[in-house]
């Protein structure tokens, strides 16, 4: 299922436009497999999913990692969740900092948005590569957010915490590493990472709304499922298994 992993190339941009993409470039243009951390100071047009845009100027930690794959792989179920779990306990370990999950890919902190997550599967040369792109807001102030963000949007200077982007980078980078090459969680949860993520996207407890072809229902997520899914109750009682479509 997985390539031998080779040590990990670490490379840091000025500026990108996107980690991402970057990676994804890089990623064609190379006939080997790519063990890459790629990160930048600042990214002038982030994404997240669904084609949004990302904010993310500078004081923010901005990277991607590649994860070659030897099959014949149409999903990565696990690798956002995954990616949560490895900035939550990065944070956790290193600073004290109490951050919890909004399903999929979305780190929360005291009740504002501190980092998005995007994930891509990307084809090259007959093999397929998964790709974590990251995106953590560092040391941004108020000021520096827009205001239509400030209700919705933190970072770890507003809410008191201080963090070093390298040192930071590589923890999450280690764990994440852990978890696919050590623990090949890539597309089922183990027990263990089952019950940090239920206890995290738990303790987020707001109402969401799911939307999929246009139709939208409003509950709570209540469980997460090893594939990944999560699993909504609605305010009509109905409980439904999400896979994809949009949960905001």
């Amino acid at each position: 299922m997985y390539l031998l992993r080779l040590p990990r190339v670490f490379e840091e941009k000025q500026e990108s436009a996107s980690t991402n993409a970057d990676m994804k470039n890089i990623i064609y243009s190379s006939s080997e497999p790519l063990f890459m951390c790629l990160s930048a100071k600042k990214q002038s047009s982030g994404r997240g999913r669904l084609g949004r845009s990302f904010f993310s100027p500078s004081g923010g930690l901005y990277f991607s990692v590649s994860y070659p794959l030897n099959g014949d792989e149409t999903d990565i179920p696990c690798l956002t969740l995954l990616s949560g779990l490895a900035v939550h306990k990065a944070l956790k370990d290193l600073y004290n900092c109490e951050t919890v999950i909004k399903w999929p890919n979305d780190i929360y902190l005291n009740g504002k948005k501190l980092c998005g997550i995007l994930c891509e599967l990307v084809v090259s040369h007959g093999k397929m590569t998964a790709v974590a792109g990251i995106g953590i807001n560092i040391s941004l102030s108020k000021e520096e957010i827009p205001v239509e963000l400030r209700d919705i949007m933190t970072s770890l200077s507003i809410e008191g915490f201080s963090a070093e982007k390298e040192v930071l980078m590589k923890k999450i980078v280690q764990s994440l590493d852990e978890y696919i090459y050590s623990q090949k969680q890539l597309y089922s949860l183990n027990e263990a990472s089952l019950d940090e993520i239920r206890t995290l996207l738990r303790a987020f407890d707001r109402k969401v709304k799911y939307t999929l072809d246009g139709e939208i229902k409003e509950g709570y997520i209540t469980d997460i499922q090893k594939n990944g899914a999560a699993v909504m109750k609605t305010n009509d009682g109905e409980e439904i298994i999400i896979s994809y479509g949009e949960v905001n």
